[in-house]
């Protein structure tokens, strides 16, 4: 799948957003995290005007800073899983923001993919809306 089929997908939220970009991240390895899911796209899901945050971001990771302390992270943990590796991957420790961090979110897969996201929000809604 293009990443511009991605982008209206998203844009429209038709299907879950995430999942979609696992889904392009499939077509190729080593996609960049920000390209898959742009700031643009993010704020679209969230509601919010948001940028990415570059000090925070890397290979493997975009952060998205908002107004007022919101954000959020993307990060593709691996685009090769399979087997007990990926059930392993899904449930480590660090597969979900920690307790009383502020952050919601937590490890998805969609075939090989494997991707985390986490927001900074106390509203599970927020979160469905990233995954719906």
């Amino acid at each position: 799948m293009r990443l511009s089929k991605l982008a209206f997908r998203l844009s429209v939220g038709v299907i879950s957003p995430l999942f979609l970009i696992a889904a392009a991240a499939a077509s190729s390895a080593g996609n960049d995290p920000c390209k898959v899911l742009t700031a643009e796209k993010f704020s679209q899901i969230m509601g919010y005007k948001a940028t990415v945050n570059k000090t925070g971001s890397n290979q493997t990771s975009c952060s998205y800073q908002g107004p007022a302390d919101s954000g959020g992270q993307f990060t593709i943990l691996t685009e090769t899983a399979s087997g007990p590796q990926a059930d392993v991957t899904l449930k480590s420790p660090g597969s979900a923001p920690p307790e009383g961090s502020g952050l919601i979110g937590g490890s998805y897969r969609q075939g090989s993919i494997i991707f985390s996201v986490s927001i900074q929000s106390t509203e599970q809604a927020k979160l469905q809306g990233t995954r719906n």
